[in-house]
């Protein structure tokens, strides 16, 4: 009776599912399909974008179905290496939460490209090859704390930054703070103009270790990326997710 009861718990908890891939995308009406029939058969709600160069998705639904998804996007070989950052939820407690969410249809577009890079047409997207080395919750925990500077490590003599990736609206919600470590918040209304922002602060950035935080990752990969395409004096830039950061530390008994 006890083992019945609690597959039937995990049969109907709900959950939320975050990934990204930045890739080519060679048949866009394929995955159209495919995220299509499947969210649908699954009853699955959310935001999926589909652009040339990868795509982005934000659904939820029951945790059983939202696993279900993971394996049938797993079988395309498109997904190799995704991170699929899947967690637990009570779901949202009013109508209106879940429509600012985007939790009460299923939107499929296919759009031009994943992120809004630039305002500028002029400049084009950096390569995603280039993006900033991906840190566990864990691992950029201890770089605040200053325990991941070791003694032959290139950051060791480095001044470390904070700089939050995240648009206003989300950074008022909170931020990292850290004794004798710099938070930098740009302050932007939309992604766009974070490029901007980085070429007007070069010189604060250059030659010290930079660590990146945002939401779900694919604002850091391609902001990491551009930083670090600057060459000389802007190698060392580190990211990490933050939808996922407290539980990992919650599991490792650091909160």
């Amino acid at each position: 009776l006890h083992t019945s009861t609690s597959k039937a718990c995990v049969t109907m908890e709900e959950g939320i599912l975050l990934y990204y891939k930045y890739a080519t995308v060679q048949d866009i009406q394929d995955l159209v399909s495919f995220y299509d029939s499947n969210c649908k058969s699954l009853g699955l709600l959310g935001r999926v974008r589909i652009a040339p160069d990868g795509v982005n998705v934000t659904v939820g639904g029951k945790l059983s179905s939202l696993h279900n998804h993971i394996d049938a996007a797993k079988t395309n070989t498109l997904f190799e290496g995704t991170d699929f950052k899947l967690a637990s939820c009570s779901g949202p407690s009013n109508e209106s939460i879940a429509k600012e969410c985007g939790f009460t249809s299923l939107s499929i577009r296919v759009v031009k490209e994943l992120v809004t890079f630039s305002c500028h047409p002029s400049l084009k997207p950096p390569a995603i090859s280039s993006a900033g080395k991906h840190l566990t919750p864990v691992e950029f925990n201890s770089f605040i704390q200053g325990s991941s500077f070791e003694k032959d490590s290139p950051t060791r003599h480095r001044k470390l930054l904070l700089l939050d990736a995240r648009n206003v609206y989300e950074t008022r919600i909170g931020k990292f703070e850290a004794p004798n470590v710099e938070t930098l918040d740009p302050e932007i209304r939309q992604y766009s103009d974070l490029p901007s922002w980085i070429d007007n602060h070069s010189e604060q950035l250059q030659d010290n270790c930079i660590l990146m935080y945002c939401t779900g990752g694919i604002r850091c990969e391609m902001a990491s990326a551009y930083i670090r395409s600057k060459g000389a004096g802007f190698e060392n830039v580190f990211q990490v997710y933050l939808c996922n950061y407290k539980s990992h530390l919650i599991c490792d008994g650091e909160f």
